[in-house]
């Protein structure tokens, strides 16, 4: 038996405990709606000047893992980029769990006032002080084209 047939055979259990299982589409966008319930906020990611450009925000609303839905003032850096360019990504992890999910897709500008009910939160007048009509807030819809989600070693899927 040569090194290689050796190794496979040491460390086949080894290797069969961390193959996760592949799960439907379905399947990984329920689960990523399970970590959005558990934490709804994500990292958000633009295309900057030179570099990516991330933040932090608040999903205030979403259908189904298709589209996601934010809040963010009309002075934010993320309008002008995202004028440029919609393209974005969504981040979300779950450090107890080890359990992480990447969104891939483009963001829609909306102040319209149905889209301004559908996010409104009451905690939002800290930031909004003109509360759902407030002229500085913009909506932002993050229309998902596909999407990743990973349970280190466990589980994982795409959609």
């Amino acid at each position: 038996m040569n090194m290689i047939q050796y190794n496979r055979r040491r460390y086949s259990s080894l290797l069969n405990i961390m193959t996760p299982t592949i799960l439907t589409a379905e399947e990984a966008k329920s689960r990523v709606l399970q970590m959005l319930e558990k934490n709804p906020f994500v990292s958000f990611a633009t295309f900057g000047e030179t570099y990516p450009d991330v933040r932090v925000l608040l999903v205030a609303a979403n259908d189904d893992t298709d589209a996601l839905w934010f809040a963010t003032e009309t002075k934010s850096a993320k309008i002008p980029q995202l004028h440029k360019n919609p393209k974005a990504a969504l981040y979300g992890y779950d450090m107890e769990s080890m359990k992480e999910f990447r969104l891939f897709g483009t963001v829609e500008l909306l102040a319209d006032s149905a889209a301004r009910q559908k996010i409104w939160r009451d905690e939002f007048v800290q930031h909004f002080p003109g509360g759902v009509d407030c002229p500085t807030m913009i909506v932002l819809r993050f229309n998902t084209d596909h999407g990743i989600y990973d349970h280190y070693g466990k589980e994982s899927g795409k959609f």
